[in-house]
């Protein structure tokens, strides 16, 4: 999945979007041509089984806040501040709805850049936390705070502690895959989607989409005791397919894992029954540390544990997980999981002192002893089991050495040279994106030579000289970056991310009779997106016509009106027409929707200072000195950046 980023004049922001092309058919039958029809449609034939389903984590993963049960503390304990920059939250309930007020100090004793939002849905079951969705002009935005349910506390979402988005991360096909039903993209646009909107994960999740299954019910079938070829049933898949079905949602570790999407295929149109290989293909750091994991790793630690490699196959996520119950029920008896574990384990072959098994809670519990419980190292204020079984859990942390990938042996996949060392490449490249900054530098290249070898050897889709772009752009070297777009614009005009990378090039490289054309044939063929007017605007002010890029800049607002870059950029056009009142309203939106950006602080400060205003210029200027200095990644500072997929 990828989108392209609109660099303007000051500031840029950039995020997943569009779907690539879909992949090819699967084979018609019952199951690979049925339609999602909802959970409710298996209620009245699974009536127990839909009811327990309904209160576990899955089937309360996606909901509307109103009416939902009120858990965080809307009235006392409802605000906190980021110590490094000031920014401030605060959390309230008004006439029977939640809102979020985001807010920076102002340097004189109040509050500045006041921005509030309704949190309309809730994404998460609070067994652990919730996050919250907004919803601007009929599109979803995840929220930046989450409510943790184990502290309990207010606090930044995962992530948002290094690049916080604010209100401006929009929630696409890739985020709502894993936490909500199949939900449908208003065409021509990424974080759209139509109504109804589900209430959650259900059923066709794990058995596939059931029009098919329903129909035939309906139309009066007789059981007969043999499998049902309109629907899935994970019980008569091979145990890897079947462990398969969690690998969607519970394989890749944020930090130590990468999932490329298979060229030509979408994650969302991935079906149970089917290998998860043919929506991505999964890699990881060769080396593996005992201490950290991720939230969403499951399968990677499982698959490091002895139980799991010497099972022959037997042990799987199904092993101690029913996905039809929650284990976070009151009758869930006290020996659950270690009853699991004695299924293939004598308890008299534990080697531990009798005294430190009856310290265990419940006493005697293997899991308590081999299973070590602790904070993932993507996820705060929570307490989650780290699923790499092991004889001691009591190792003390070990820092990462090693930065390579490898593929995960225990999904093989049978790939061509060309597109192995082709998302080989993609891999490397994305992981270097999170990797620690001091690493990536080696890692670029790494990317880069995967991605030439992979053309060498005749991988010829225009993706190849694409992405080998922009791992060229990430190392600097914008020439070769520049040929590289150029030749995959010529295998495929029409893509919206090659021609929007390739137009970008010929802007930097100053051929802007080039870059031109290529602008204006995006936002014809393209009218709902923002980024190619904002790169002719760009080109307007290159021959200062201002009133010409003003305009371009307006209009992308309408279309994006969260996006502090485009504010910016329309206030510097003010500005330089004198139309100083117009600059600092909107100046004062970028800052409203950037607060802890130093780049749009010191632009509210020259625009300040144009207008007359020097005592006001120094106060925005100092606010901008102290942010740069803050630590961690500003999102106004990812400049020149595109979001790869």
């Amino acid at each position: 999945m990828r989108r392209a980023v609109a660099i303007a004049l000051l500031l840029a922001l950039g995020a997943c979007g569009k779907s690539e092309a879909p992949a090819p058919p699967p084979a018609k039958t019952a199951v690979a041509e049925a339609k999602y029809v909802g959970g409710e449609a298996c209620r009245s034939c699974h009536a127990e089984i839909w009811s327990t389903f309904a209160k576990t984590g899955m089937g309360r993963s996606w909901y509307p806040m109103a009416g939902a049960p009120v858990i965080e503390d809307w009235t006392k304990h409802n605000s906190f501040t980021v110590p490094s920059t000031g920014l401030h939250y605060t959390m309230t309930r008004r006439d029977g709805k939640f809102w979020v007020k985001q807010s920076i100090a102002d340097g004189k004793g109040g509050q500045t850049a006041i921005d509030e939002r309704e949190l309309v849905w809730a994404v998460g079951s609070a067994n652990h936390s919730r996050q919250y969705l907004l919803v601007q002009d009929g599109k979803l935005f995840q929220a930046p705070v989450c409510w943790h349910t184990t502290d309990p506390v207010w606090d930044l979402c995962p992530g948002y502690e290094y690049n916080n988005f604010y209100f401006a991360r929009d929630t696409g096909p890739q985020c709502v895959s894993c936490h909500n039903d199949p939900m449908k993209l208003v065409a021509g646009t990424h974080n759209q989607f139509e109504d109804p909107i589900p209430h959650g994960i259900s059923c066709e999740r794990c058995h596939g989409p059931g029009s098919a299954h329903v129909a035939k019910w309906d139309q009066g079938a007789t059981p007969t005791g043999q499998p049902d070829p309109t629907i899935v049933d994970p019980r008569r898949l091979t145990p890897s397919l079947r462990m398969q079905v969690c690998f969607r949602c519970h394989l890749g570790d944020a930090k130590a894992s990468e999932r490329v999407s298979r060229y030509q295929a979408a994650l969302e149109d991935w079906r149970p029954g089917t290998p998860i290989t043919t929506a991505i293909i999964p890699y990881r750091y060769v080396e593996k540390t005992v201490h950290d994991f991720g939230l969403s790793g499951q399968a990677d630690r499982m698959f490091l544990s002895r139980c799991f490699t010497e099972s022959g196959g037997k042990m799987e996520c199904l092993t101690c997980h029913n996905p039809h119950k929650t284990i976070f029920r009151d009758d869930r008896p006290a020996d659950f999981f270690n009853a699991k574990c004695l299924g293939c384990h004598d308890a008299s072959a534990c080697k531990a002192p009798a005294a430190a098994r009856q310290k265990t809670k419940p006493k005697d519990d293997c899991v308590s002893c081999h299973m070590r419980k602790g904070e993932p190292d993507d996820q705060r204020h929570v307490l989650y089991t780290d699923h790499f079984i092991r004889a001691r859990i009591d190792q003390p942390e070990q820092a990462r050495t090693r930065f390579d990938l490898e593929l995960f042996p225990e999904l093989p996949v049978d790939l061509p040279a060309p597109e192995s060392a082709f998302y080989a490449g993609r891999a490397i490249s994305l992981r270097a994106k999170m990797a620690p900054r001091e690493v990536r530098p080696a890692m670029y290249p790494q990317a880069e030579a995967k991605l030439r070898e992979a053309m060498s050897l005749g991988f010829a889709q225009a993706d190849g000289p694409y992405f080998l772009g922009l791992a060229l752009q990430d190392q600097g070297k914008h020439g070769e970056a520049a040929q590289q777009f150029a030749a995959a614009y010529a295998k495929n005009p029409a893509d919206f991310d090659i021609a929007f990378a390739y137009g970008q090039s010929l802007l930097r490289a100053n051929r802007v009779p080039e870059a031109e054309p290529v602008f204006t044939t995006l936002a014809r063929d393209n009218p709902t997106a923002a980024g190619p007017l904002a790169e002719l605007a760009r080109i307007k002010t290159m021959s200062n016509d201002f009133a010409g890029a003003l305009a371009l800049f307006q209009k992308a607002i309408v279309l994006e009106p969260w996006n502090p870059a485009l504010h910016a950029n329309a206030a510097n056009m003010l500005s330089a027409l004198e139309h100083h009142p117009e600059a600092i309203a909107e100046a004062e939106n970028a800052v409203r929707l950037d607060p802890e950006g130093a780049r749009t602080w010191n632009a509210y400060a020259m625009l300040l200072g144009r207008a007359g205003r020097g005592a006001d210029a120094e106060v925005a200027q100092r606010r901008a000195r102290e942010l740069s200095k803050a630590p961690g990644l500003r999102l106004s500072d990812v400049a020149d950046k595109t979001i790869g997929r």
